[in-house]
């Protein structure tokens, strides 16, 4: 066989084969279907490479098979569904809970809505800093951009400073901190602290914020040493201390992030797996903006891995069933239910009665949900009291 029979009993081999998945893809979900194709145009192109030597009618023949391929994905577009829907399904009856954070808000904790659980809690004060851990898109010269953002613990009142120093043997006093401190807080992510990992080079002085008594910790020198698609490397050299340490911290997709105590000098393990948890109830850090300024405040954050809400004032909880959640333009941001349905009046907490949340979960279901107190049994407060259900 010569070549050029060679070349075309290749391309009709790939053609076959490319029908035939093309085919498949057809019940496949919408975006596998997108991304079949797309390695299906690959495929072609590099029959296309080798075609370079064949005839005119090799070509002719690949050029039909792109029109083929053309036409089913146009095809497909038009048929596939947009997302596997949620099956029929009955609406709950109204739960009702409570979540003990403490008088002095020590504590934080995981919930789960479909299972009606606490998931897992933990006092605010085990942890420093956390690290994204999801999937990751390689930046500029390898350096991981993408889900690689490192968080400071709002719950103890965190600060740092980004200095214009590389080395932390370099930072020699905290001169200056207050006027160039940076916090974390969950209304306003698009100013961090840390944040992004593209601030490599920069030695950091990072105010450990407050521990559970109020009272000032230390402050510590930190320094990002590279960040790849499989882990962290940082350095940090305590106050006092003349020789730096170096810690690696592990991705684990499992999760949003790996969590790391300056203390004890290891991960924690405080976030559940991101598929096992909603809600989480603790203290924040809310950036107020007249006057400029950070403030720990109470409330409840989503969860940041494919859950949405929004808040609403205008009906009534009784009214609110799925097709009233359905027409609402829901949002991710992840204070969205926030601190603000209690206001801090007569030197108590009164809740707003008005505010309802209509929360979609990961898995599709439509939940509201309204709070009714903040105190416990015994008039202590900390203790945020809730009702719920399923739509």
């Amino acid at each position: 066989m010569n070549f050029h029979h060679l070349s075309i009993s290749v391309l009709k081999v790939g053609r076959q084969l490319v029908g035939s998945l093309t085919v498949a893809a057809f019940f496949l979900s919408k975006k596998r279907q997108i991304k079949t194709l797309m390695h299906l145009s690959t495929t072609f192109q590099k029959f296309e490479t080798f075609g370079k030597f064949n005839t005119a009618v090799s070509t002719a023949r690949l050029h039909h098979s792109y029109l083929f391929i053309s036409f089913l994905f146009i095809f497909l577009q038009g048929c596939i569904r947009e997302e596997d829907p949620v099956l029929p399904h009955a609406a709950g009856n109204v739960t009702a809970r409570s979540i003990a954070l403490s008088s002095d808000y020590r504590s934080q904790v995981f919930y789960n809505l479909d299972k009606d659980s606490i998931i897992s809690g933990n006092l605010k004060t085990d942890w420093d800093i956390a690290f994204d851990v999801a999937d990751v898109l390689a930046g500029q010269n390898g350096i991981y951009t993408e889900g690689s953002k490192i968080y400071l613990n709002q719950a103890k009142y965190m600060f740092a400073w980004r200095t214009n120093k590389t080395e932390l043997e370099q930072l020699k006093d905290t001169v200056g901190f207050a006027k160039n401190r940076l916090w974390d807080a969950s209304n306003n992510t698009d100013t961090m602290a840390i944040g992004g990992v593209k601030h490599q080079n920069v030695a950091y002085w990072i105010d450990r914020g407050l521990n559970s008594f109020g009272d000032p910790l230390d402050f510590i020198r930190f320094k990002i040493v590279s960040v790849t698609k499989e882990k962290y490397t940082f350095k940090i050299l305590r106050e006092g201390a003349t020789v730096s340490e170096q810690f690696d911290i592990q991705r684990d997709t499992n999760y949003n992030r790996v969590y790391f105590s300056f203390e004890t000098k290891k991960a924690v393990r405080v976030e559940p797996k991101k598929t096992d948890w909603d809600l989480q109830f603790t203290q924040y850090m809310h950036t107020f903006k007249d006057p400029y300024t950070p403030y720990l405040v109470v409330g409840v954050l989503l969860n940041p891995f494919s859950t949405q809400g929004v808040v609403d004032s205008s009906l009534t909880f009784e009214k609110i069933d799925k097709t009233v959640a359905q027409s609402f333009k829901l949002t991710n941001k992840i204070d969205v239910i926030g601190y603000d349905w209690k206001a801090f009046t007569g030197n108590i907490f009164k809740v707003q009665l008005k505010y309802n949340y209509i929360i979609n979960d990961q898995k599709g279901y439509f939940w509201k949900m309204r709070f009714v107190d903040f105190y416990d049994n015994r008039g202590t407060k900390g203790t945020p009291k809730f009702e719920y259900q399923r739509l």
